[in-house]
């Protein structure tokens, strides 16, 4: 049986340790953008609250920017709020099973990329089809 993208990314410890960096800075971003969201907060309010500019709200909520600790501790604080951590054990198991079973528009590969739909981004069906194409 061919290997999906998901269970070839988890066959070797390298794709693991991506899969779950990666998998950490989508939760991140998202925390943060849920939280913008439920308080009615734009990118430029983010950036006035926290001092920074927008660009680099936008930059630094698209997941391409490798964020550090102190910069999401400023932007929580600035969004009076904390992130709370608790370590989980690694479920390589469950992640191959959900893959398996998740619908075919949730995960797209192209060759060697992986592209998920992220409204934080704000990418719409039509703009996030060009990139796959791109990709």
């Amino acid at each position: 049986m061919k290997k999906n993208f998901i269970e070839s990314l988890m066959s070797d410890r390298e794709g693991r340790k991506l899969y779950f960096r990666e998998d950490l800075i989508f939760e991140v971003t998202e925390a943060i953008c849920k939280v913008m969201e439920q308080k009615g907060v734009s990118k430029a309010e983010l950036s006035k609250l926290a001092g920074v500019s927008k660009s680099n709200i936008t930059q630094l909520l698209s997941g391409d920017h490798n964020m550090q600790l102190a910069t999401v501790a400023d932007l929580l604080f600035a969004l009076d709020c904390k992130l709370q951590v608790s370590p989980a054990p690694l479920d390589v198991e469950s992640i191959i099973q959900s893959a398996n079973t998740a619908p075919d528009n949730q995960w797209v590969a192209s060759e060697d990329f992986l592209v998920k739909q992220d409204k934080c981004q704000g990418i719409d069906k039509k703009e996030g089809g060009k990139l796959t194409q791109a990709a």
